[in-house]
């Protein structure tokens, strides 16, 4: 052929053909490793736009939990974001959709459903349906947005004591922490005594120690994981009400609130036992009180000092009594319960419940939990900080105060008729327990703190060669104390002890002899109380205290209302020297971070200022890729 004309011809149609269908082949090789590429591109892009959309959807989640009724669906703005990567220009496109879904008992969440798309160009050309990516991106983010308060073992708005001075309450080397740490002010450590931070901690401020410097041994104190520490938090919004329970729970009594009574409730699993007392003054009382409850003569000396002497004054005081109702039963079930009175409270809880009052809230006994075995941490955590004992699904606990929560000394039982005095040798504490007052008087603000915190002794009842004397202490010093007739050194205000009166550990009262210290085997006020042993978390609007040093005012003048001025303490009266309240032992409950006491106040931020933050009010359910809807 090669000798023939026509057989080159031949052969250079033949290679012609050739060279054509390879010119072909790699061009088409080519546009479809550059397709695929653009493809490949879009892919990432948008897959990367899809999670920033997660972002965006949270960001406005964070908003409608402010709301009190939020839309039950949210359709964001189209955001069109431009991109240029060498030849290639691509506008992409995300729509963003907010379903507020309802998962029961009051709790709520949020469905993110975002799309992305793309089409060839940028944002300012005319488009064709040729331009249009077929890649597209469709994912749904589930949110658990009832992330509350309970998230944190600890939480103040101020990490102040009632003495408004920065520095006046410290962490310690007794604060051995696991959970998490939040105030929105600045946070002080005792210098060279230092707590232990395992859990992170936040704070609007800064760490600080005594003093207000910031030179500490990060890696002794910050002992959780990175970051363990952020500082110029963004303030965490603490409302003064209990308003989801006042919405959504049982208003005892209609919710009319009294300042003269007392709930007396006990629980039992799921039910409870209420007694109400109503506090009954007398400025004019029945004549039969007279002598022993609203005029006592004062004398010169009195029985077991002495016998009766002269009348040197009167004592003029109002008969003030508790007088008690039939008790009331009922239930909570998966809910909470509003009581617009003075709440006293304690029991064996079980199920979910929340219990808030208008008023002040004393814990008069134990509050624990059905499935858990007392001293055991409810999440299943051990000692030695692993997962290996039974997890409580089922129990949740919330007690929150609109003014302040106090451990009770003691009480008197309408139950029995008898003085108890159960708090005295420990208190086991599971739960949430929020204290929320807010007031411009520090002393008005909510705290968790204790009872009766600076004791004194009394002198209690007691035959006296043969005849028997009440009421001894009215009979022999002027009421209310002034400088020029102080009370005696340990002596009590009237009716100061909760069970009033019992003899303090300080009665050898100079110049009044024939003194017997413990009459009749009495029980002596108690200055160390045991251990807190709280399983979950406490907060508060201020950081109450619950262990107090002594000695206190050096002094026989009683002023305990005096409580105006941000840096002036009350006085109390002569004090014991010894350290008064308890020891802490103090475990957060990891459960909280799943799911809190119903109605309990929600995490919400005042603003946003890093994508840290964003996570804080929500608990992720679930992120799942599908094939994008037909219709969006």
């Amino acid at each position: 052929m090669l000798n023939k004309i026509e057989g080159n011809i031949a052969i250079a149609i033949v290679v012609s053909l050739i060279a054509v269908l390879s010119g072909v082949s790699l061009a088409s090789i080519g546009f479809r490793d550059s397709n695929g590429f653009t493809m490949q591109l879009d892919s990432i892009q948008q897959f990367h736009l899809l999670r920033s959309e997660v972002g965006r959807g949270r960001l406005i989640a964070g908003h409608l939990e402010t709301l009190s009724s939020p839309p039950r669906r949210n359709i964001l703005p189209t955001r069109t974001i431009d991109v240029q990567f060498g030849s290639h220009r691509t506008a992409y496109k995300a729509d963003t959709k907010l379903d507020l879904i309802d998962f029961g008992a009051d709790e709520t969440g949020f469905l993110i459903r975002s799309l992305i798309s793309a089409v060839r160009g940028d944002s300012r050309d005319r488009f064709t349906e040729d331009q249009v990516s077929p890649v597209k991106k469709y994912g749904e983010n589930m949110l658990r947005s009832l992330q509350t308060l309970a998230l944190f073992h600890y939480f103040t708005d101020k990490d102040l004591y009632v003495v408004d001075t920065p520095g006046s309450i410290v962490f310690h080397e007794e604060d051995i922490i696991h959970g998490r740490v939040h105030s929105n002010t600045d946070i002080y450590m005792r210098q060279n005594s230092w707590p232990e931070f395992h859990g992170l901690v936040s704070t609007g401020g800064r760490l600080r120690v005594s003093g207000g410097g910031t030179n500490y041994p990060r890696n002794e104190i910050i002992l959780g994981p990175e970051p363990g520490l952020i500082e110029n938090h963004p303030p965490i919004a603490f409302l003064p009400s209990a308003d989801r329970v006042r919405t959504n729970g049982t208003m005892l009594f209609g919710g009319n609130e009294r300042d003269d009574a007392i709930a007396f409730v006990t629980v039992d699993g799921a039910s409870y036992e209420l007694r109400i007392g109503e506090v009954v003054t007398e400025n004019d009382p029945p004549e039969e009180w007279i002598e022993d409850y609203n005029q006592f003569t004062i004398y010169s000396t009195y029985p077991p000092y002495g016998p009766v002497g002269d009348s040197i004054a009167v004592n003029q005081i109002p008969k003030t009594d508790t007088l008690w109702r039939e008790p009331i039963i009922g239930r909570v079930v998966n809910s909470s319960v509003f009581v617009p009175m003075e709440l006293w409270i304690s029991g064996n809880f079980g199920g979910r419940q929340t219990w808030a009052s208008s008023h002040d809230i004393y814990l008069k006994d134990d509050l624990t939990y059905q499935g858990t075995p007392l001293g055991q941490r409810p999440d299943g955590i051990d000692g030695e900080g692993n997962q290996t004992l039974p997890v409580n699904t089922t129990d949740y606990l919330g007690i929150i105060s609109e003014k302040s929560i106090y451990i009770q000394y003691g009480h008197w039982s309408p139950v029995d008729s008898m003085r108890h005095r159960p708090n005295t040798n420990d208190i086991y504490m599971y739960g949430a327990y929020c204290a929320v007052a807010e007031s411009e008087n520090p002393w008005e603000e909510g705290m968790v703190t204790i009872d009766y915190a600076r004791p004194k002794g009394a002198t209690p009842a007691q035959y006296w060669r043969g005849e028997f004397f009440r009421f001894i202490d009215l009979h022999l010093f002027e009421y209310p104390t002034t400088s020029s007739v102080p009370w005696p050194p340990g002596l009590d205000y009237p009716w100061y002890n909760p069970i009033w009166p019992e003899p303090g550990v300080l009665l050898n009262v100079p110049g009044l002899p024939g003194w017997t210290p413990n009459p009749h085997n009495a029980d002596e006020v108690v200055e160390g109380r045991g251990d807190i042993w709280i399983f979950g978390s406490l907060n508060q609007r201020r950081r109450g205290a619950v262990g107090f040093p002594g000695p206190w005012h050096d002094t026989g003048i009683w002023d305990p209302h005096n409580e105006i001025s941000p840096n002036t303490l009350p006085t109390y009266g002569r004090s014991a020297p010894n350290r008064v309240g308890y020891g802490k032992r103090y475990h957060t409950d990891e459960r909280f971070k799943q799911t809190g006491p119903p109605h309990y106040p929600l995490i919400m931020m005042e603003d946003y200022d890093t994508g840290e933050l964003k996570d804080l009010g929500y608990v992720t359910l679930g992120w799942v890729f599908k094939k994008p809807p037909s219709s969006f």
